[in-house]
């Protein structure tokens, strides 16, 4: 069975976030004995003939797609017709929080299948049934995290399933980076934030790169505003990430690293590990997922004493109104407390707003 998994472009620029998602599908399949083939889409931005060309030669039997942000629709609906009009028998799946739209993904884009929630086990098990000739949209009903349309076009989910543990979580294998000449975009040049943040690091360090990691995943909010798949929030295990910023240091030579949780710090025992651990390895780094209500003057200090630069909180509004719709579960004074204890820890940061909710006017923005 042939497989590839690919990105969709997002923004007009390719992004330097690494494509986390796909790479853990690859890895994933790995474990099943399947290979499955690579194509950043995101990072190359190539042409039509070149994507018609590509599809059309290769005849993948699935091709997976992973579309992070509703951004990606017009992309992915363009993607989905067209593998569909070079290779017909192509099976097309969706993941990522573009899903979250799955009934109208699939009614509106050949897309086939949509994955709802973290895809690393679900892609096992419907791969595993695609790979026989007479499977069955009964078969695939029984698959826990599928959105798909049956034979007379009724909408099916079939229920979250039970994510991976936070020990059980894969780390990234840049080796697909390596292998298709990408690595540069992901394990970066001294970053330029540095500048912007007007930090004064020694010269030894200036020929160091930067990264980004994921330590955390899940959310222990609900916001209005949110896709939120599962319930829960999951940290790995403080060894398993040392172990991690290791390896990125002794292979990459990575000295700057950009966390990139939805909700950095939550656990606060495991989060005091962590940035200790930070400091004694002597990386600088930001935290771009912090809940205000999480942090205090104290935490703030010490995170900036172990290496913190800057740290970024999901603020969203000024307007308790609007917070109270979000069901942020924070307050105007929250917000205002830690972007105050954020100057005076010394720490760089930026004010995050969501605008438009319901019940927004011209008063709850200003």
């Amino acid at each position: 069975m042939r497989i590839c998994i690919c990105t969709t472009p997002i923004r007009p620029v390719p992004t330097t976030f690494p494509p986390f998602g796909s790479m853990v599908i690859i890895q994933s399949l790995r474990k099943i004995g399947v290979t499955a083939d690579f194509y950043n889409i995101d990072y190359f931005r190539p042409k039509h003939e070149e994507v018609k060309s590509y599809f059309g030669e290769n005849r993948f039997d699935i091709v997976g797609i992973s579309a992070v942000v509703s951004t990606a629709y017009a992309y992915t609906k363009y993607l989905a017709s067209l593998i569909r009009a070079v290779s017909p028998h192509t099976i097309t799946i969706l993941g990522g929080n573009l899903a979250a739209s799955a009934e109208i993904l699939l009614r509106k884009t050949e897309v086939d299948f949509c994955v709802a929630g973290d895809g690393e086990l679900i892609i096992q098990d419907l791969v595993m049934a695609l790979q026989e000739q007479s499977w069955s949209y009964e078969e695939i009903q029984s698959i826990p995290g599928l959105c798909f349309l049956d034979d007379v076009g009724r909408f099916h989910f079939t229920g979250y399933g039970t994510p991976p543990t936070g020990d059980a979580i894969d780390w990234p294998d840049y080796s697909l980076f390596e292998a298709d000449g990408s690595l540069s975009q992901f394990i970066a040049d001294t970053p330029d934030f540095l500048v912007e943040y007007g930090v004064e690091f020694p010269e030894a360090m200036r020929e160091k790169r930067a990264a980004t990691v994921i330590t955390t995943k899940g959310c222990v909010s609900r916001c209005t505003f949110c896709h939120r798949w599962e319930k829960g929030y999951r940290m790995r295990p403080t060894d398993q990430i040392v172990t991690h910023l290791q390896y990125l240091k002794d292979r990459y030579d990575v000295a700057f690293l950009s966390i990139g949780d939805e909700n950095f710090g939550s656990n606060r025992k495991l989060t005091h590990e962590l940035v200790e651990a930070l400091g004694e390895m002597g990386f600088l780094w930001r935290a771009s997922g912090v809940r205000a209500r999480t942090v205090d003057l104290e935490t703030l200090k010490y995170w900036k004493a172990n290496g913190c630069l800057a740290v970024f909180f999901g603020i969203e509004s000024g307007s308790q109104q609007m917070l109270d719709v979000m069901e942020k579960n924070t307050t105007v004074q929250m917000n205002v407390d830690a972007l105050k204890w954020t100057y005076e820890a010394g720490l760089f940061t930026v004010v995050q707003l969501v605008l438009g909710m319901p019940g927004e006017t011209d008063d709850t923005i200003k």
